[in-house]
This record gives C-alpha cells, structure tokens and sequence, in this order.
C-alpha cells in the first residue's frame, strides 16, 4: 500500500512538471515573437484568434484609433490662434474658418453663407464684406474667392513650396502651394486654358480678380495634413 502512494505520488509529480515546461516554453516563445503588440492591458501575441476573427487585426485597428499622430509644425505654431478662431465663430454668422498664408501676409475669415437671391449674389456679397472670402466647393475641391483690393491683393505674392493653414476651431488644415496660374471664371467654377477645372489638380483653390471678374489669378494648395485639435 505504501508503494502505491510513491508510485502515485512520483507520477504526479512528473505530470506537474510536464505542465509546467509546456507552460515555460509557451511563454518562451512568444516571448521571442517579434510581433507581441501591447494594446492597454491586452497582450496580442499574432496567430492568436478571437470568436470574431483575427485578434491581432482588431488590435491594430484599434491602436490606430488611440495613438496620437505628431502635430504638423504649422499647426503648432497656430494652436493658440486657432483657439481664438474658435470663438469668432460663435459670434459671426456661417462662419466657417480663416484662412492664413504667412508669406503673403493673407489673414481672411471664410464664410460659407451670404445674403443674395442666388448664389452669384450671395459670393459677390460676401467679398464684398471686410475680412470676409467666400469659401465653397464646385463638387471637386474648396474654392475661396475674395476682392484684389482686399484680403487677396497680395495673392500675387505667393509662390510655390508657401505653406498656408486654414483654421477651422476644430482643426488646423496644413497647405502647400503647388500650383499658380491664370484661370477663367465662367460662373460655375474656375477652368484652366484647356478647359479643366483647377479642384481637378490641387486641393484649395484660391482666386481673385485681374483685368475682370471672368480672368482671374488662381493659387493651388494640396493638403498636408490635417490636425484635430479637440
């Protein structure tokens, strides 16, 4: 009867070391998987499923959603002033943003609406308020259009590789200059000399009026980034 017990007892005693080895080595390995993602308090080891599918998947999603990105320097630079933007909305009516190319020294407020029985009228009366350009979009890109005796004089001054911001309260868009031309406004957007709209090439388009309000100056920015900020 007392050999029993040894014998027993030595057998669960090598069943508990096998446990435990299988245990170490399991760790072991995953250990030196170099695709080990920590997501809170989750460990995510690849190869490892979940009922809903790949969990590994579902981590990196979500990481994506949690990690904040590096703020462009431009809107770094702007944070402060992006606040106050914030709050000049709330006290001017469609409001949408302001738009500012350092370079040129451009510092204009972007509206979206305007008094007129149609849209012309309504762009024309906003342009023609101070500190006010008619922001829009033709189905292509955005488009601002504003006065060249007013905020838009110095247009011409911007050239290519300029940044721009537009601050939006929530957000600061970071631009690029990448495109300056002379364009035709036919009424229902603005067409290069082949007859392409200029939103087909660049992301913002700026305008203003030469000679007449048909032949215009026209500044394309791409879009480098855009920062939320809330």
């Amino acid at each position: 009867m007392k050999k029993i017990s040894v014998t027993a007892a030595l057998i669960l005693v090598l069943l508990l070391t096998a446990v435990c080895v299988n245990e170490i080595r399991d760790r072991t390995g995953a250990a030196a998987d170099d695709s080990v993602q920590v997501l809170g308090a989750v460990t995510v080891y690849r190869g490892e499923k979940s009922q809903d599918g790949d969990l590994l998947g579902t981590a990196q999603a979500e990481s994506l959603i949690v990690r904040d990105k590096p703020m462009a320097l431009e809107a770094a630079l702007f944070l402060g002033r992006n606040k106050e933007v914030a709050q000049e909305m709330l006290m001017r009516q469609d409001m949408a943003g302001r738009l500012i190319i350092p370079s040129a020294g451009i510092d204009v407020a972007l509206f979206i609406d305007g008094q007129g029985e149609d849209v012309a009228q309504m762009r024309q009366e906003i342009c023609d308020r101070e500190d006010s350009a008619s922001f829009f979009t033709d189905g292509l890109g955005m488009l601002i259009a504003d006065h060249n005796n007013q905020a838009f004089s110095s247009l011409g001054r911007v050239q290519t590789g300029d940044k721009a911001v537009v601050l939006r309260g929530h957000s600061i868009v970071t631009l690029q200059c990448e495109l300056i031309a002379d364009g035709n406004n036919y009424g229902k957007g603005i067409l290069d000399a082949d007859g392409y709209y200029f939103t087909s090439y660049e992301d913002y388009i700026c305008y203003t009026c030469k000679e007449n309000w048909n032949n215009v100056l026209v500044v394309g920015f791409r879009v480098l980034d855009e920062d939320y900020v809330i």
